[in-house]
């Protein structure tokens, strides 16, 4: 019977834990990568503020491929968006909110179930004053909300999502730059 006392108490004070860290755990998150690419900023904008180009490049893409994607009316510049569903990447929308040719495009995310704690994902892309490499940083931030438990997210989006963002723009880099070398 003691030990079953002690079990329960182990688990009770791990529990305690785990609910006392997680009230000290923030509620917003963000998450940047950045890469350097031998390319035009324009060249770079071009892929990242038309939707239908964003394709060529989105890593998600490759993880879903039978991923559906609706367009809206307009897919390019302030107010194009999209929308998708598929078996790995769920469902979502994602909108362009901002768009400054050629530096900078700010998108709004919604994900399937998450609608009331929807996020960002901004890309600047910042020129070489010198002709060298156009750096590019694609950043995603947002909120988890009210939702006490999902503030361990917060914590682990980097490791969620670090790795696709990196693979995007590897992707981008490499169409940009092809892109780029055509006369």
């Amino acid at each position: 019977m003691k030990v079953v006392k002690w079990v329960i108490l182990v688990i009770a004070v791990l529990l305690g834990l785990f609910i006392a860290v997680t009230f000290f755990l923030p509620k917003e998150y963000e998450m940047s990568r950045s890469i350097a690419i031998e390319a035009r900023p324009g060249t770079v904008y071009n892929q990242v503020a038309d939707l239908q180009a964003w394709q060529e490049w989105n890593p998600w893409n490759r993880m879903d491929p039978s991923m559906e994607i609706d367009f809206g009316e307009k897919t390019v510049g302030v107010g194009a968006s999209y929308s998708w569903q598929g078996e790995t990447a769920g469902s979502g929308r994602m909108e362009i909110v901002e768009a400054h040719p050629p530096l900078l495009v700010e998108y709004h995310l919604e994900f399937g179930g998450y609608e009331d704690t929807p996020s960002s994902s901004r890309i600047l892309i910042t020129p070489d004053p010198q002709g060298g490499p156009t750096e590019v940083t694609w950043t995603f931030e947002g909120s988890v909300g009210d939702q006490f438990f999902a503030r361990w997210m917060s914590v682990m989006v980097d490791s969620l999502v670090g790795k696709s963002y990196e693979e995007g723009l590897q992707a981008l880099k490499e169409r940009a730059e092809k892109l780029d070398a055509q006369p």
